[in-house]
Parts: C-alpha cells; structure tokens; sequence
C-alpha cells in the first residue's frame, strides 16, 4: 500500500498523535483515560552500586511489572520477592486491583506462582526453544 514508511526510530511527535489517537478512541468508548504512571524500586550498596530493581507502570487500575533483576550474589535471598511485594503494595495504594507481567521459560519458572501470579497465556518457541509466559495476579 503506498504511503507507509517503515523506519527503524519512533519520532516522539509521531509517537504523541498515536497515543493521543489511542486516548481519544478509549474515551469515546467509555473506557478512563489511558494514563500510566511509572514505578522504579531500586535497592543499592553502600557505594551505590544497582544490585537489585524493579520497573514497570500502572494504568487503568493495573500494574505491570517490566524488568525484574536480582544481582546474582542476592538471588534466594528474598530480594526479589520484597521488590515484587513493595510494587504491589505501591500499585494497591494507586488503586490497582490487579498486576500482569510476562517472563520466560529460562527464568526461574515458580518464582511469580510461588507470590500468587497464575499464567494466562503461553507463547510456545518465543525465543525458539523457550516458552514466553504472562502471568497475573489480583491484588
């Protein structure tokens, strides 16, 4: 179809009317604005050195637990499981019901059902060999 470019780049003006696009639709159809909000839980040494963390957002009464890392010489610890309690406890109090994020085979498989999650999807070969999984959990 003529008229589309395919870059590898987002412009951010581009990025900001698609959005805008996507906001104005779920408003029409009686949805709440689309509004995320982020969350970064960090925890250092005492030189400042990153040996654990947790991003994600909420939106629409969710959280969504993007990238969790625990420093290898933490890992069995606990650490991960408090970084995962303290995003729930910061989303309850933002006034989400629910959490969603996805993991991989290859990662520790019961670390999330061991803290309530349960799948609700599995992509098989995602990357090949490995199974790409999205979990939830009410809050």
């Amino acid at each position: 179809m003529p008229g589309f470019t395919v870059l590898d780049t987002i412009d951010e003006g581009d990025l900001a009317i698609l959005e805008k696009g996507l906001r104005d639709n779920a408003v029409a159809h009686d949805a709440r604005p689309y509004t995320e909000r982020l969350l970064s839980i960090t925890h250092r040494d005492e030189n400042g050195k990153l040996l654990a963390g947790l991003t994600g957002k909420t939106f629409w009464n969710w959280l969504y637990i993007d990238v969790l890392w625990v420093a290898s010489e933490l890992r069995g610890q606990g650490v991960g499981s408090a970084l995962v309690e303290a995003a729930e406890a910061e989303a309850r109090r933002r006034g989400c019901h629910a959490a969603y994020l996805w993991t991989e085979s290859f990662e520790d498989a019961d670390f999330y059902p061991r803290l309530g999650y349960k799948p609700f999807v599995v992509k098989e070969d995602f990357p090949t060999g490995h199974k790409r999984i999205g979990l939830m959990k009410k809050l």
